[in-house]
């Protein structure tokens, strides 16, 4: 079977939709990693550089990355030129298309909170994705929450509905000297690290105020990777944190593994992949209760109420030496779960069942 995946935003220069991205580059290498002998994975692309990002062995198709006309016509043109037998998209798929579609939906925020969103994705995704979720021949999401807020939100049968988690590229595992690397490098000592897009849900603002409650041996810099997303730059602004911007694997390796504590204090997240990234690392992490959150975390971080008190009392619990060390210890063990054998033998069974 060939399968091709559209990363048209894979590589992307500018800032983007960096979680879909970063999904599109995985799926793609756990495909190729746990491909059957008669099966081939392909990708269409959009900008030069996804191809560093990409197998060196799985053929590259390139499409126009403006969503008009690569989702009305190019797309397709790809898909029928490449062979593909089923093609793999994310939130919204083709008009029309030479073979079966997948259509991956990470979460449904549009519709639980557009109060987060412009009001131009919020009338994009909503009117698209309902469209692409009822004609596509299989839906894949992220995490069983996701899955129960899929099925509820559009009334959708469950059956149709399979769940691929995501797993930490192999960079991220404990780094020795990554501590001196960090110093070097960003001059950065004792911080507590956040990472993703900055956007209105993931609650920074109440990170800011929990760290202002902690003095002391407890004081931490707030250091903050990623790309400046819907009201981003504003809240960035008043955060009086170090912004890093997007970063690398190799740099992002290094700032959890030296990280004093990684916290993700999103107020829903459909998975929560810096969690696991930070976890796999041996980072101790204090992340918000909601969402999937838990279900990814499991045991092996402090999960909190999204609120500045509450956040201040996990990141004081996190400082403490025998608790930091039970999560350095539980971390990667827990990250272990998420692994690309796991998530390319899922996403092929999904692919499967719609050929």
């Amino acid at each position: 079977m060939r399968v091709t995946v559209d990363c048209h935003m894979v590589g992307q220069p500018l800032a983007g939709d960096a979680g879909n991205s970063r999904f599109a580059t995985l799926l793609t290498n756990v495909l190729h990693r746990t491909r059957g002998p008669q099966d081939s994975v392909s990708a269409l692309i959009a900008h030069p550089d996804a191809h560093t990002l990409l197998p060196p062995d799985v053929a590259l198709q390139r499409v126009t990355a403006a969503n008009i006309p690569r989702l009305a016509l190019r797309a397709s043109q790809a898909l029928a030129r490449d062979g593909a037998d089923a093609a793999v998209f994310t939130y919204i798929t083709p008009l029309r298309s030479p073979c079966p579609l997948v259509v991956v939906v990470h979460d449904v925020t549009f519709r639980l909170h557009p109060e987060w969103f412009s009001a131009r994705d919020r009338a994009l995704l909503g009117r698209l994705v309902p469209r692409s979720v009822r004609h596509a021949a299989g839906i894949i999401t992220i995490s069983q929450t996701s899955k129960a807020d899929l099925v509820a939100v559009f009334g959708i049968d469950p059956d149709r509905v399979r769940v691929v988690t995501l797993v930490p590229a192999p960079a991220f595992v404990p780094r020795l000297d990554a501590a001196a690397r960090v110093r070097e490098r960003f001059g950065l000592d004792r911080y507590c690290l956040y990472v993703g897009d900055v956007h209105p849900r993931k609650n920074l603002a109440s990170l800011t105020q929990a760290l202002a409650q902690l003095d002391g041996p407890h004081r931490l810099e707030l250091a903050i990777v990623g790309r400046a997303g819907h009201q981003g730059e504003q809240i960035i602004a008043a955060s009086d944190a170090r912004w890093l911007g997007p970063r690398g694997d190799d740099d992002l390796a290094d700032l959890y593994s030296a990280a004093t504590v990684t916290c993700y204090p999103s107020l829903y997240e459909g998975f929560g992949l810096p969690v696991i990234e930070a976890m796999a690392c041996g980072s101790p992490v204090v992340a918000s209760n909601r969402g999937s959150i838990p279900e990814v975390a499991g045991e092996a971080a402090i999960l909190v109420e999204p609120t500045p008190d509450a956040l201040a009392d996990g990141l004081r619990a996190a400082l403490e030496p025998d608790t930091a060390d039970r999560l350095r210890r539980l971390g990667p063990e827990r990250a272990k779960l998420f692994n690309p054998q796991a998530m390319g033998e899922a996403a092929w069974a999904a692919i499967r069942e719609v050929v």
